[in-house]
């Protein structure tokens, strides 16, 4: 396929999904508490990206003025040599991306900042079923907070009941790897090329 198709058919995948992730975030407005400067998801992570998430988040690099641009390059660098000396497992850090705590490019945003918010299922990677995902701003007393059981890992129906809220918790297929997979490549033929952590990109 050539660059600009693959490109194109991306910018579709993308107002699809959105479509579908506003909706979402529409029916479960009263337990999300994602607000500006608010930047919990985007502190401490190691962002999966793919090379078709990556191209566009260079599109949006490119539109950003000299001083911010130099910003995020300073950044990158520091934390390549900070991750250079780690010697854990999973080196969890800060988005380069992330300036006063909003994101300079959100309109070019990965998949995985889209859908952060949200419950959802997938399936976990040793028992291969789905299991319930929240986001972990929960533990700061975000996102679904008000109705989730810390101690049973479920949403609770006693907890619901005492919020007098109208729409009860639900969660979606909105997993990366089923909108990738299952939704991206299978039934939209696109073509996502390799999947790395976001400064393995870098």
């Amino acid at each position: 396929m050539v660059e600009q198709e693959r490109m194109d058919k991306f910018y579709q995948f993308m107002r699809v999904i959105m479509e579908r992730i506003n909706a979402h975030f529409e029916n479960q407005k009263e337990y999300i508490h994602c607000k500006e400067g608010c930047s919990f998801c985007c502190e401490k992570g190691e962002y999966p990206c793919s090379e078709l998430e990556f191209e566009f988040l260079k599109i949006g690099f490119m539109t950003l003025d000299r001083e911010t641009q130099q910003k995020i390059v300073d950044e990158t660098i520091r934390l390549k040599e900070e991750k250079a000396k780690f010697t854990g497992k999973m080196f969890m850090h800060k988005c380069p991306f992330l300036i006063d705590h909003k994101c300079s490019v959100y309109p070019y945003r990965m998949i995985i900042c889209r859908t952060f918010g949200l419950s959802y299922y997938d399936k976990d990677e040793y028992t291969q079923k789905n299991t319930l995902k929240v986001p972990f701003c929960i533990e700061q007393g975000l996102n679904y907070s008000e109705v989730y059981d810390q101690e049973n890992k479920t949403f609770s129906t006693e907890l619901f009941k005492k919020t007098g809220y109208k729409q009860e918790p639900l969660t979606y297929n909105l997993g990366v790897e089923f909108l990738v997979k299952e939704f991206g490549q299978k039934i939209m033929k696109l073509d996502f090329g390799e999947f790395k952590r976001l400064l393995d990109w870098l």
